[in-house]
């Protein structure tokens, strides 16, 4: 005869009538913005009109039920229902863990023989010395059950391990098995308006494929990053690795973007603030008068960052592949000077942040190493910085 299992006693489904799995289950973020009626169109997912639904951006529609299901859905149909087992499985364990303790009788005797020897001692010096006797007994039986309810318990937690959780793979990942129905999900969240519900998982991709630096060239990479994406959503850019690009918060914030100005107003850095454009009260004269946004620069780079920038990224002279690049100081405040020791060319340019004066160099030097995907856009700094730089890069 087989060994009896834990849930012949305890019925998973029991349990579960007493458990709101929907409540255990992580409920996906995503915003939803796009809210329209059906009328002529129809669920991509079911083929109905319910209404109202989800307008994708690639103008796909979703009806109400299909996208209260989605919002809750993070992994392939295979995936997503052994996760819910398993959550299930590991409830109703805790469960019929926590009755069989209840039941357990040697865990009942232990108050009232807890009760008796505290009696016994307060009779004591009342009554006789049979009652320190008494006690002591209780007390030596209190702790033999204690020890013999935790042997049960141990017993029971061997016999009934916790369920083991299940290999989960996401939309994305290349292993992934992925029924025609998956596919048509992962459609939806390609083109879902706003944030995926998955996005996190997405992000983590991202920055772990990019090795966690920013991808702009010459970037010191000094502030968190975000994930952009480089098709924009507006412009019909999916939810997809291919499409997405690990940028610090200073360049992100430089990309023209509608909507990415809102970042400047969160960078909290001591190298500098960035300020968005706001509208300031005339000084002399009545009215108002817009201020671009702008960069109040703390603290610019200095030659070691120089060095350190040239290290990371392996710089060479573009015209002879010559590592000796050496600084030179005109005005080691102000701007910053480089020579190729083997030909001689000169570059010049103002000293600003490292996250300027970086990517800058980069651009005009050959990068061996650490470069990156991305290119930073300069067009909400001075223009002319940039054109600076390029324009005194001269060869002696």
């Amino acid at each position: 005869m087989s060994e009896p299992r834990w849930h012949d006693d305890f019925d998973p489904q029991r349990f579960l009538s007493r458990v709101d799995v929907d409540a255990l289950i992580e409920r996906n973020k995503a915003r939803n913005e796009n809210v329209v009626d059906a009328g002529s169109r129809h669920c991509m997912l079911c083929g109905g009109a319910e209404s109202p639904g989800l307008l994708l951006n690639e103008g796909s529609y979703v009806c109400r039920s299909c996208f209260d299901e989605v919002s809750r859905t993070k992994y392939p149909q295979k995936y997503e229902s052994k996760r819910r087992e398993f959550i299930a499985a590991r409830e109703a364990r805790r469960q019929a863990k926590r009755a069989f303790e209840a039941k357990c009788f040697y865990r009942r005797l232990i108050p009232w023989l807890v009760g008796v020897g505290v009696v016994c001692l307060l009779l004591t010096a009342a009554v006789q010395v049979l009652f320190v006797v008494v006690a002591g007994v209780a007390f030596a039986l209190c702790a033999a059950l204690k020890h013999l309810h935790r042997s049960k318990m141990q017993e029971w937690t061997q016999r009934y391990p916790e369920p083991l959780e299940p290999e989960l793979l996401h939309f994305h990942d290349p292993h992934a098995m992925l029924t025609s129905r998956d596919r048509l999900l992962l459609k939806v969240f390609n083109n879902w308006p706003g944030y995926p519900p998955f996005w996190e998982y997405l992000r983590a991709v991202v920055l772990q494929r990019d090795g966690n630096r920013c991808q702009v060239s010459g970037c010191p990479s000094r502030l968190p990053l975000h994930v952009h994406h480089m098709v924009s959503v507006s412009a019909g850019g999916e939810h997809i690795p291919s499409n997405l690009v690990s940028l610090c918060a200073f360049h992100h914030g430089l990309e023209p973007e509608q909507g990415h100005e809102r970042v400047w107003g969160q960078v909290k850095s001591r190298y500098f603030t960035m300020v968005r454009s706001h509208r300031r009260r005339n000084p002399r004269s009545p009215g108002y008068h817009t201020v671009r946004a702008y960069v109040r620069r703390l603290e610019v780079i200095d030659d070691e960052g120089v060095r350190e920038i040239i290290a990371a990224y392996g710089l060479l002279c573009p015209q002879c592949g010559s590592r000796e690049i050496a600084l030179t100081h005109q005005d080691r405040y102000s701007s910053v000077g480089l020579r190729c020791g083997r030909c001689g060319r000169r570059w010049e340019g103002p000293r600003k942040l490292a996250e300027e004066t970086g990517p800058r160099l980069a651009e005009l030097l050959t990068v061996t190493r650490n470069k990156g995907r991305w290119r930073a856009r300069w067009d909400m700094l001075e223009p002319s910085a940039f054109r600076e730089l390029q324009r005194r890069s001269e060869v002696e």
